[in-house]
């Protein structure tokens, strides 16, 4: 009996959803990898790893388009182990080339919520043998506060794996650690509309200094995202921000482009990975 053609994603009448809930199977998805750079030092820190969609019609698609239909789906789920088993093999490719750095990965408010969750990470973990230490989990203010039960049971959990965890958006002010003291953050990454303003904002630049001392004394790590101009630069390696991240260093790409800069900052900084 001969095998029935594949379904054709670009027939006329074909919606979104059904695009999107095809995707993974598919092999649509794919990541990429923002570098991010010690401020202080200029050394290659890490990279953050985002998902793409390839799709069918419009080409290459960031995740503005399509994660909340992830999330209302429950595709998230599939899609979130995929994406922390490739970020893991990459990273452990990485590292069996000899550069050891983080790697980081969002996840979302649905997947925190999964019972299967602290098994998908500890498989993603095993399958790659990455090391745990070096696998950095993002969660925004507002999915860690909103989940604070379940965020603080899952975190305890994968502590204990080694992971370590960082907070995505995150916008200094009065309390504003304070609130997140009791999930143990190891990073804070701060909002990329307020990095925007860090020069020309001595408010801003006020909140950050603060938010600098005080870190200091948790042993957190602030990364600022976002980081399109040297003056910003500058500002953030003033206020003795520890780590950027941004267009002025790099665009996101997939690995074998990272693979390239890699091997370029070694030549020209001088500075270890």
């Amino acid at each position: 009996m001969a095998a029935e053609p594949a379904a054709n994603t670009n027939q006329p009448g074909t919606t979104f959803a059904t695009q999107l809930a095809e995707a993974l199977d598919r092999d649509q998805f794919f990541l990429v990898y923002q570098p991010t750079i010690d401020l202080q030092t200029n050394a290659f820190a890490g990279v953050e790893a985002l998902i793409r969609w390839r799709h069918p019609d419009r080409g290459v698609l960031t995740p503005d388009a399509f994660i909340d239909e992830l999330e209302t789906s429950g595709q998230i789920l599939p899609v979130g182990r995929w994406a922390l088993d490739t970020a893991c093999a990459q990273g452990s490719a990485w590292h069996d080339k000899g550069y050891r750095f983080a790697v980081s990965l969002n996840v979302a408010k649905r997947q925190l919520s999964s019972d299967d969750f602290v098994a998908d990470v500890t498989h993603a973990l095993t399958t790659s043998r990455f090391d745990a230490s070096l696998l950095v989990l993002e969660f925004t203010q507002e999915t860690l506060l909103s989940e604070a039960e379940v965020a603080s049971t899952r975190l305890t959990e994968l502590r204990g794996l080694g992971v370590r965890f960082a907070v995505d958006d995150f916008v200094p002010g009065e309390s504003a650690l304070d609130q997140l003291e009791k999930f143990d953050i190891d990073i804070v990454k701060l909002n990329r509309d307020f990095v925007a303003d860090i020069s020309s904002s001595e408010e801003s630049a006020s909140l950050v200094h603060g938010l600098v001392e005080l870190s200091e004394t948790r042993h957190v790590q602030v990364v600022a995202s976002g980081i399109e101009d040297t003056a910003q630069r500058e500002t953030l390696q003033s206020e003795m921000v520890h780590v950027g991240q941004g267009y002025l260093f790099s665009k996101p790409h997939e690995a074998e482009v990272i693979d390239r800069f890699l091997e370029d900052f070694a030549i020209f900084s001088g500075k270890p990975l």
